[in-house]
């Protein structure tokens, strides 16, 4: 994706546009992961190597049309397809993106964008329990206006940093975080066996 992006800076909004619009579909959304890429886009801002603009205006926007999207969907199938077989496989995805919209109401569409995995079972969920389109359409906004820059700055600031410091401590200093990070990966394992 970098190498991509860097080859057609011009197209790098529309790039990321259609990244987080397929990440934002019901079902499709399960298998892009687009936290490390997001990550990774926001890297590529920080360093320069892409416009911020186009990237977050065409970030924003797929992620408004793919829930929209998967609203609209939810919505045309109905309550009675929180029982389909083929949602049986993603049965536990359904059962919390239900619980969590009924607790949080119009706070779970923008809090959704946040829940990895589930997010993109939120908005389905909330047409098929019929939620109010204007109300969504707020939310959904409000929610991809919050979460893009959320999920870029990480990289970005990573990557400003990085620029800030001096010749020879760039490697040592990416060496060391990987190190820390392997490390509390490792005790995370440790004490959920224990």
């Amino acid at each position: 994706l970098a190498a991509l992006l860097q080859s057609h800076p011009e197209q790098a909004g529309l790039i990321v546009g259609l990244l987080v619009f397929a990440e934002s579909l019901a079902f499709v959304g399960f298998f892009v992961p687009s936290t490390p890429l997001l990550l990774a886009i926001g890297a590529l801002v920080g360093a320069g190597v892409v416009t911020p603009g186009p990237i977050l205006v065409f970030a924003i926007a797929g992620a408004v049309a793919g829930d929209a999207i998967s609203f609209e969907l939810g919505r045309w199938m109905g309550p009675t397809a929180l029982r389909h077989r083929r949602l049986r496989r993603h049965r536990r995805a359904v059962a919390r993106a239900r619980l969590f919209i009924h607790r949080a109401g119009m706070l779970a569409m923008i809090l959704g964008r946040f829940t990895g995995p589930v997010r993109s079972f939120v908005p389905l969920v909330g047409g098929m329990l019929s939620m109010g389109r204007v109300r969504f359409q707020i939310a959904n906004l409000v929610g991809a206006i919050l979460w893009i820059p959320v999920m870029l700055a990480p990289g970005y600031l990573a990557a400003r940093g990085l620029t800030l410091l001096p010749a020879g401590v760039v490697e040592p200093t990416l060496i060391a975080a990987g190190l820390l990070i392997l490390a509390v990966l490792a005790w995370r394992r440790w004490r959920r066996r224990a």
